[in-house]
């Protein structure tokens, strides 16, 4: 088979790679996010427990558009968890496939990967059948650093979500702060 697809090894190794430390950024940004959340929504939790003695020191417009802001930074941690999900798991799937690659090889099991591909797909739905059936696609044809890549697009855009979420955040901060009755 190496014959066949020149650089085999490498591109194994790239993907595995690729989905280690996609695996370990998505984990500390999807940390870093929700340890901001929570600071901030207890801050504004004890804002509004005491609404009425704090709105004399405070603009309610300023408390009003800080909570939208952090709204938004929730919405956001919502939506950079759910890709470090998708780059857990599949950071996990690829791990444990190994381990049941080595035993098929073990064992001198030859398996049919267009069937086994065709199985996996029937229990995806769509539209995360689109993705799974392009991914199969490009493993058959020899790209085997594929979902590697796809794991350490997906931690990037993460990245970009937790940075999008400390700005509302940090805005939500800011916007009390100017809402201060000096």
């Amino acid at each position: 088979m190496s014959d066949e697809l020149p650089e085999i090894h490498e591109r194994v190794t790239a993907g595995r790679l690729l989905s280690l430390v996609a695996a370990h950024v998505s984990e500390h940004m999807g940390s870093f996010g929700n340890w901001l959340l929570v600071g901030v929504g207890a801050t504004y939790s004890l804002v509004l427990a005491n609404l009425a003695s704090v709105q004399q020191f405070v603009s309610l417009w300023s408390i009003r558009t800080g909570l939208l802001l952090l709204l938004a930074a929730v919405i956001l941690g919502v939506l950079q968890r759910w890709l470090a999900a998708i780059v857990s798991a599949s950071s996990a799937a690829a791990e444990k496939s190994d381990k049941i690659g080595h035993a098929l090889a073990e064992q001198d099991i030859d398996i049919d990967f267009r069937a086994l591909f065709r199985e996996m797909e029937r229990g995806i739905y769509y539209p995360a059948k689109w993705i799974v059936r392009r991914s199969f696609n490009k493993a058959m044809s020899g790209d085997f650093a594929a979902a590697g890549r796809m794991s350490a697009g997906i931690s990037q855009v993460q990245s970009f979500l937790v940075l999008a979420q400390a700005g509302f955040a940090i805005a939500a901060i800011a916007t009390i702060a100017r809402g201060v009755k000096v």
